[in-house]
């Protein structure tokens, strides 16, 4: 996968942005402001109720991410 710069997609029905330069998720603060402070690998995402969770934009977004089709 190449991107070039940051690209930071904020995926809005579980308040988290991802980062699809480096698979990296960050809460959203109220502002929509990303928390850098407190990122996960999207790999080690366990929870399913996140995954459940995501809209169907969302969940796109995020297929296509793991997928490699970013």
């Amino acid at each position: 996968m190449k991107n070039k710069g940051n690209k930071m997609i904020l995926l809005e029905s579980v308040g988290t942005y991802l980062d699809t330069n480096n698979g990296m998720t960050y809460p959203a603060y109220i502002d929509n402001k990303p928390d850098m402070e407190n990122g996960h690998p999207i790999n080690d995402i366990e929870e399913d109720e996140w995954m459940l969770s995501l809209s169907e934009e969302d969940f796109d977004v995020v297929a296509r991410y793991l997928s490699g089709l970013n």
